[in-house]
């Protein structure tokens, strides 16, 4: 159903389009898509071809363990695609019969649609490279725009862990955001403060100091440059950052087909041993070289990623410093991934598809909470550590 609120969105969101049958990791490739019990009895009770029924009562099984929200699936077939995948890329289902009829997961992907406490908001996953291409050719830092929009809103549902904000659970989160984009300092350096601004920001919510608050939020100009000023990132840092991220990935990858073959390529490339060292070293020069906007690419995957996932407030009852762990992981991951996508590659859109694959990944898992947990389990969490891991 449709309505009309005033949302907040990044100023990509307008422009985004799906690439139907010209993706090349389409959204339908290489995953089981859940879908609801409400979608689910639509799909088979739908009148429609004969291939079409054929094609949905081979693709769609009910799950061992059904719940209203996730009741059935679309299982792959044996390429990986989904079964309603047509030879030229387009879904059957839509072909045939139209947007409205597509279940609401796959009518309403990449886009995140969300409301809570009156104020309404909506992005983009990292995980569709349409979205990706479009940070790509974005200089500027990304805007956030508040307009009224009239949406096809999905089923909502509430949280389950609730969080200390005063009241300003958004400003924050934009606060936040405000220093992965402060150009002023390289992107580690921003991400080193960001772990800085958290710990002052978790001391200030746990005493619901308001005054303080404000002042915090209104004083970061101050408080950015003084953090910059302190950490200064240096190849010393990049042996263990390298050989953490390396443990890291293999871990995941027992969890996630999405970044097997990047890992493998990767790893493949880089060896192991002090040569992997001198083989990072000339991947980064050699991305760098054919990316030299590429701090401006990646700050925008780390806030379109922050903002689509409610960093640091996400919906588990995890502490501030633990989602800082779990972001430092993500650039980690796309650092390495991005870099091994590119090592012996000239063309951007390797990098697209290797930032398609993490934040498969990073987007549509219990990632944040599996690698803080990770991270602890490789006794990778001090602040020095951190300037390791984001040292890559």
């Amino acid at each position: 159903m449709k309505e009309t609120h005033e949302f907040l969105f990044p100023n990509y969101y307008l422009k985004f389009s799906c690439k139907m049958g010209a993706c090349r990791s389409a959204c339908c490739e290489g995953w089981p898509i859940s879908i609801s019990m409400k979608n689910y009895f639509y799909l088979l009770g739908l009148d429609c071809n004969a291939d079409l029924r054929h094609r949905l009562d081979c693709g769609v099984h009910v799950v061992d363990h059904p719940t209203e929200e996730e009741y059935a699936r679309f299982e792959p077939r044996y390429d990986g695609n989904c079964q309603l995948r047509m030879q030229d890329g387009r879904c059957a289902l839509h072909a045939e019969l139209g947007e409205e009829i597509l279940p609401d997961v796959c009518r309403l992907y990449p886009r995140g649609i969300r409301a809570e406490d009156g104020l309404y908001e909506c992005s983009c996953a990292n995980s569709c490279e349409a979205v990706l291409e479009l940070l790509l050719e974005q200089e500027e830092p990304i805007a956030f725009i508040r307009r009224e929009l009239t949406l096809e809103m999905p089923p909502l549902i509430g949280r389950q862990s609730f969080f200390e904000t005063l009241g300003v659970e958004q400003k924050i989160r934009l606060y936040l955001i405000s220093v992965i984009q402060d150009r002023s300092m390289s992107l580690p350096q921003r991400m080193m403060c960001l772990g800085e601004v958290l710990d002052d920001m978790d001391f200030v919510l746990e005493r619901k100091d308001k005054a303080m608050l404000d002042r915090m939020l209104s004083e970061r100009r101050t408080t950015f440059q003084a953090c910059a000023d302190s950490k200064k990132i240096s190849e010393d840092h990049l042996k263990f950052g390298l050989e953490i991220v390396e443990q890291m990935i293999a871990i995941l990858d027992e969890r996630s087909q999405s970044i097997r073959g990047c890992r493998k390529a990767a790893l493949s490339y880089f060896g192991d041993g002090d040569s992997a060292i001198d083989r990072y070293r000339t991947a980064r020069s050699h991305f760098e070289a054919l990316m030299p906007n590429w701090e401006s690419f990646y700050e925008h995957m780390l806030v379109n990623h922050m903002f689509f996932s409610l960093f640091p407030f996400q919906d588990r009852p995890e502490s501030m410093h633990s989602e800082y762990i779990a972001l430092c992981a993500v650039y980690a991951i796309m650092r390495f991934l991005g870099l091994g996508s590119m090592a012996e590659r000239q063309e951007k859109s390797a990098l697209i598809d290797g930032m398609v694959a993490a934040f498969r990944l990073i987007d549509h898992t219990e990632f944040d909470r599996l690698a803080s947990h990770l991270l602890h389990r490789l006794n990778c969490t001090s602040r020095a550590q951190m300037l390791d891991l984001i040292s890559l």
